[in-house]
């Protein structure tokens, strides 16, 4: 009996091991993981814009080009979420340091109902860093609940594309290049839903802390834009009215991106592309529109 539980421990003992090392590798390799630990841990800083958002925004808005033009700025979009998520890391946000000026929601609808989906969903790596539990550690250990993350330390390994990438300002960073040959639709008649209770919280979070707010539509590919105006007004959940930028107008993003040049996949912008979109909405919005206008 005591040999099986000598073999017993020393089993239990190397599979801990190999979860802990694993975890290592992710928060050492893996973009995604290592940012999340990263804004998890995020204190007494001063940044006057915050972005939020899933993957759209967190390859599309660029923290750093916003920083360069004298505002400082953070992009705290996370890939694959729901705005639920990105409620709860600006909550965590807020409590550990400054508020910023304004906060930046990138939507995606180009992208499909994901971020404003009816039924909310947990991001299992958000989950980790900011609600730790030590049972879902146990019944569900890393190298179970991350498995998924071996694919990108793959595409590190074997492709020059994502080993060059960096996350500059919480922004993805990539000059991957795959050309956007969709061709428009004509969208006249898109309807978006804009009643999630989480995004309703997110705008009344911010009115109460006096934070500046914006509300994006970011591009997607040709077939997914529209021809809804720059500028409409959503009903929320709480049936207050609010104005959105609409960046997915067909007319005014072609102005902006290069099908050729700018896109890193299907409704992803690369770098050059996430250059030109926020360039556009410092120029269009942050700067000229008294309702989102930084206030000193």
């Amino acid at each position: 009996m005591s040999k099986f539980l000598q073999k017993f421990g020393w089993f239990l003992a190397l599979v801990i091991l190999l979860n802990l090392m694993y975890l290592l590798v992710l928060v050492l390799f893996s973009p995604g993981f290592k940012k999340i630990y990263q804004i998890s841990q995020i204190r007494n800083q001063k940044f006057e814009v915050l972005a939020l958002g899933n993957s759209l925004a967190l390859d599309g808005i660029d923290a750093e080009y916003l920083t360069k033009n004298g505002i400082n700025t953070y992009n705290l979009a996370v890939a694959g979420s729901h705005v639920a998520t990105s409620l709860l890391i600006l909550e965590d946000y807020l409590k550990h340091n400054q508020k910023p000026k304004l906060v930046i929601v990138g939507l995606s609808a180009a992208y499909g109902k994901a971020y404003l989906n009816k039924v909310p969903f947990n991001n299992p790596e958000v989950e980790f860093f900011y609600h730790p539990n030590w049972k879902e550690n146990i019944t569900n250990p890393p190298l179970m609940n991350f498995q998924w993350l071996s694919v990108d330390l793959l595409k590190i390994i074997i492709s020059k594309d994502h080993r060059n990438a960096t996350l500059v300002k919480g922004q993805w960073k990539t000059k991957k290049t795959i050309p956007d040959n969709t061709v428009y639709k004509g969208n006249s008649n898109s309807v978006i839903d804009y009643t999630d209770p989480y995004l309703s919280k997110i705008v009344d979070l911010c009115r109460k802390n006096r934070i500046n707010i914006i509300l994006t539509e970011l591009p997607g590919s040709n077939n997914t834009r529209n021809d809804l105006p720059f500028v409409y007004e959503a009903t929320l959940k709480d049936n207050t009215k609010f104005p959105v930028f609409n960046l997915n107008n067909y007319a005014i993003s072609s102005g902006i991106i290069d099908s050729s040049k700018d896109w890193l996949g299907v409704n992803h912008l690369n770098q050059f592309g996430g250059e030109k979109i926020t360039r556009y909405l410092l120029e269009n919005v942050i700067h000229n529109s008294e309702i989102t206008k930084i206030k000193e």
